[in-house]
């Protein structure tokens, strides 16, 4: 039996949401767990990375049309501290937005921090 994971006050998590064609989504996760773990071994500050797969997010305009069509995914990445995550956003986020395009040209991508309180 796994402990459950838990964060303390002050942990920073960069989230990252994705939608992907639901013919796509085993190939997806295939490729996303390895290229995470990745990220956590050669990014300064990237502490650990869990994936979530979720259902449809409500209330979210533009999602509405896509109907059950898609795949959700999410995946927080723990940051050792904003000084990391901001060096990580200007000089490596580009090129990995860029990456996850050209291979999977599919993705709808939302980003956002998230500190825990």
């Amino acid at each position: 039996m796994s402990i459950p994971h838990s964060y303390s006050p002050g942990t920073l998590v960069y989230e990252v949401n994705l939608s992907v064609p639901r013919e796509k989504a085993d190939e997806y996760l295939e490729w996303l767990h390895l290229f995470t773990k990745t990220q956590v071994e050669t990014i300064p500050g990237f502490i650990s990375s869990m994936i979530f797969r979720q259902p449809k997010p409500y209330g979210l305009h533009w999602l509405s049309e896509e109907g059950n069509t898609k795949t959700y995914m999410t995946v927080h990445y723990v940051i050792a501290s904003q000084a990391d995550l901001d060096t990580y956003l200007q000089n490596d986020q580009k090129a990995v937005a860029t990456a996850e395009q050209e291979r999977f040209a599919f993705l709808v991508t939302s980003r956002r921090t998230l500190s825990v309180v």
